[in-house]
């Protein structure tokens, strides 16, 4: 990790802990260049989901117009909203299924075919 105060490459960490709830971890570090010493916080980044339209281009995924075409598809049926939204649409473990294999690009097929089970 680079030194904010001299811009050596090198640092050593002297503490690391867990913060925001564990989202984060949080390490004092110390440039033994300069003696400076400062904080870094990591996190998990993920990539974000890109939906492969039919016309070849990339649009990022929406979980809100998915939830939408959702409550359009099944307007006619017995299905309450709360059961389409906690199904898995609109909500994270839609994308958690959809980034499963690591690839961050999916056809819109694929995405559409993801959303709530036993809806029929």
């Amino acid at each position: 990790m680079r030194c904010p105060y001299c811009g050596s490459e090198d640092s050593q960490v002297k503490d690391s802990r867990p913060a925001e709830d564990g989202a984060a971890i949080r390490r004092r570090r110390i440039c033994p260049d300069c003696g400076g010493r400062f904080t870094t916080f990591e996190r998990v980044q993920l990539r974000e989901l890109m939906i492969l339209k039919k016309t070849g281009r990339k649009a990022p995924f929406d979980r809100d117009k998915l939830l939408r075409s959702f409550e359009i598809v099944l307007r006619k049926r017995p299905v309450d909203r709360d059961r389409i939204r906690t199904g898995g649409v609109g909500h994270r473990p839609a994308s958690r299924k959809l980034r499963r294999n690591g690839n961050s690009v999916r056809r819109d097929r694929f995405a559409g075919s993801r959303g709530p089970q036993g809806s029929r």
